[in-house]
């Protein structure tokens, strides 16, 4: 594709014969020629803009555009019931749902409801919607424990280790390089309070990453 300062010398140097040849023509020809350099000059102009509208501008379209899909596709004549899937996806790997039937007496309304939410699926009568969380679930914060598996791989348990319901395995440890008081910690299970205890637990197993064996 040819850059703006080669289009924009090509249009120079066409305006410029343009412009010579009223000089060498008769009054009618030339106010025919010049309406003709005026309108391309305008085109040109034209052009120019349209393909350098930056690509928000489009997103912004193409945003449009699906919320008038929507709203043909949702034709109310009256309330009508749409199932809602709400999907979050939380920091720990942890995904949620939620199915919610949802009557609806304005898709405007309905649109702003959901502003914080991102639409990934449609179909008629339903709609998923997906949002990320930057913290662990509620489940994990409520009931989640690190913990050691028999093979000394640091492990996220549902309830006490020793019940065997692991939610996420993550790399196995120098099990010599922990302090006694500390493998105790891990064998009754460290409850996970938090996102910032979550993220410090792990930078602080991962220092006594056990290394793989060179083959």
């Amino acid at each position: 594709m040819r850059s703006f300062e080669e289009l924009h010398g090509d249009v120079v140097l066409f305006l410029y014969i343009l412009s010579s040849l009223l000089g060498t023509l008769t009054e009618s020809k030339r106010k025919v020629l010049k309406i003709v350099k005026n309108l391309f000059g305008f085109l040109v102009v034209l052009i120019l803009i349209m393909g350098s509208l930056p690509a928000h501008v489009l997103a912004v379209e193409n945003a449009q555009s699906e919320r008038e899909f929507d709203e043909k596709h949702y034709h109310m004549d009256g309330p009508m019931v749409i199932e809602v899937i709400l999907r979050t996806n939380y920091a720990d790997g942890v995904s949620t749902e939620q199915s919610i039937q949802k009557t609806v007496w304005s898709m405007e309304d309905f649109w702003s409801e959901y502003a914080g939410w991102q639409l990934v699926n449609q179909d008629h009568g339903k709609m998923v919607f997906e949002r990320k969380i930057e913290d662990i679930s509620p489940a994990m914060k409520e009931n989640g424990h690190f913990g050691l598996t028999d093979d000394g791989v640091l492990t996220i348990f549902e309830g006490k280790p020793d019940e065997q319901k692991v939610i996420q395995t993550f790399f196995q440890i120098d099990v010599g390089k922990v302090e006694s008081s500390r493998l105790k910690e891990l064998a009754e299970g460290i409850p996970i309070e938090s996102w910032y205890n979550f993220e410090d637990m792990l930078h602080t197993f991962y220092k006594i990453k056990k290394s793989q064996p060179v083959r």
